[in-house]
């Protein structure tokens, strides 16, 4: 048996294609979803699985969702029966609508006593195409906008998950923001701060030597090591790290006791790092300037308290195989010349472990639920620009001479792995899910057509054909008719102001536990 098998490579069926194809006292069974087939840019090839489907004669499926709400399986099967070939590759990856789960037609969710559709349209009244700079400011607020109101109204008890009778408040984790790119994430968790919503992005694959943290500790470290220079230790304190004021900076140069504390005080946490090590120090600084304290106060502060402590592990960990305190400097200097995001020690950690909203892209969202889940960038798509593609036979092709017509083939491979991933972004959803949705401008043109039928939404909903600002309207009006409970279409809402202000309940005092037993003594 072979698992994910949508998801093997040329190389891999061969080896299995060797050792079973003439074994009929054999049973092989290859298990997968070709709709979810994702991570071609790890090497997973879509026509390997096509070229295996071929050979094999008999084929099952499984016919019902057993995560989602009845009316979220509505949505999605609407979603992809509207178009003519979802999936472009109609005769090898057809779509076949599911049946929902036996018991989830009583569940739903509900926003101020009102039962929610499981799937929500963001479309404005825009006559022009839109840029896709403004696009992603407009979604973005609208998500933030959106989940703020949520957890709001949650904490009044309006908002609520139900199953029958039994209904339960949504809280912060339960709802997912889905990404392509950090980009993308960076721009939504910049909207939900300002909205004062704490969130957390799951994919964040950067090393945490790329930070401008890394090199503040670096200018902390070579003041440390010389107190003495006054051009180290005045970039030091001048750094991010300890966030003085002009007037304190200013003090610093024209009161010589102001500075020759600060130059004592760096002559301490010298002392701390040959005595004790490099990491002592820094907790050291940190108590004494009170840099959690202040962090923590900070729009982003935990993130980067974070990332100051794991920096402190990593230069702790190495100071025991170098062989001088230089040295030690010399190989942060190193590694922030030469991040790695691939090295699981250097990537950045998750700030926090507490309940927060989800930022997570699709290709690490796969396999996994979330009860509300945010598609506000579903749009946005990257033409091919590659003569790259793989022919009738589905062979590899690199084309040098009609380079036109394999760059418009492999922009048609690429928009079909985009289906596949709005297929898994769409069915990750457990009671509802969010859109956004916008005339695109193709290119710098404006007015007329736009190019949102390139990409995967846009070519399901205007079933592949281009269209302008009312024809996506028409289109959207046409796809959600027929399932009107289950699906609707809104205006994004506009940004609003102030913060989240939700009363948290007063921690519950610790104390320990006292012994109830009996001590019992028994003799040797």
């Amino acid at each position: 048996m072979i698992d994910e098998f949508q998801d093997t490579d040329p190389q891999q069926y061969q080896i299995f294609s060797d050792i079973y194809h003439d074994a009929p006292e054999c049973g092989l069974f290859m298990i997968g979803d070709p709709k979810q087939a994702i991570y071609a840019f790890r090497g997973a090839d879509i026509f390997t699985y096509i070229h295996a489907r071929r050979q094999v004669t008999d084929h099952y499926n499984l016919g019902t969702n057993w995560r989602s709400t009845a009316e979220m399986v509505t949505a999605v099967n609407r979603v992809f029966s509207h178009a003519e070939a979802p999936f472009i590759y109609e005769d090898d990856i057809p779509f076949d609508a599911v049946d929902h789960a036996p018991g989830a037609e009583l569940r739903h969710w509900k926003r101020n006593g009102i039962t929610q559709p499981a799937m929500t349209f963001w479309l404005d009244d825009a006559e022009e195409p839109v840029s896709r700079a403004d696009y992603e400011v407009q979604m973005a607020a609208a998500t933030a906008t959106t989940i703020r109101q949520i957890l709001t109204e949650s904490a009044n008890g309006q908002t609520v998950f139900c199953k029958g009778e039994k209904c339960k408040q949504v809280q912060a984790g339960d709802i997912a923001v889905l990404v392509r790119t950090g980009s993308e994430a960076a721009r939504v968790k910049q909207a939900l701060a300002r909205q004062g919503i704490a969130s957390v992005y799951l994919s964040n694959r950067d090393s945490v030597f790329e930070s401008h943290l890394a090199q503040d500790v670096q200018r902390l470290l070579a003041a440390v090591l010389m107190p003495e220079n006054e051009r180290a230790l005045r970039a030091a304190l001048a750094s991010g790290l300890f966030a003085l004021t002009a007037k304190d900076i200013d003090e610093l140069n024209h009161d010589e006791k102001a500075w020759e504390r600060a130059v004592v005080e760096f002559a301490t946490y010298q002392s701390v790092w040959f005595s004790r090590g490099v990491m002592p120090m820094l907790r050291q600084m940190m108590q004494r300037r009170k840099i959690a304290e202040r962090l923590l106060c900070e729009e982003n502060g935990e993130r980067i308290l974070t990332d100051l402590m794991h920096l402190a592990e990593l230069l702790q960990q190495a100071s025991q195989t170098l062989d001088s305190h230089h040295a030690l400097i010399r190989w942060l200097a190193d590694h922030i010349d030469n991040p790695n995001g691939n090295s699981e020690e250097q990537q950045v950690r998750l700030e926090s472990e507490r309940d927060l909203v989800q930022i997570v892209t699709i290709h690490k969202s796969k396999g996994l639920e979330y009860d509300l889940v945010f598609l506000p960038f579903a749009c946005n798509y990257r033409p091919s620009n590659r003569p790259f593609y793989h022919d009738e036979a589905h062979r590899p092709v690199l084309s040098l001479n009609n380079t036109e017509h394999a760059i418009e083939q492999a922009d048609q491979e690429r928009l079909a792995e985009d289906l596949r991933l709005i297929y898994v972004a769409l069915t990750r959803a457990v009671y509802g899910c969010y859109i956004g949705l916008a005339p695109l401008k193709e290119g710098r043109k404006s007015g007329g057509d736009t190019g949102l039928h390139h990409s995967a939404l846009g070519y399901l909903i205007q079933q592949g054909e281009a269209a302008d600002t009312a024809g996506l309207r028409s289109a959207v009006e046409k796809l959600i008719e027929p399932s009107s409970m289950a699906m609707q279409m809104l205006p994004p809402p506009a940004l609003e102001s102030g913060k989240l202000d939700i009363a948290t309940e007063e921690s519950t005092s610790l104390s320990a536990r006292q012994f109830q037993g009996r001590s019992v003594v028994t003799g040797a």
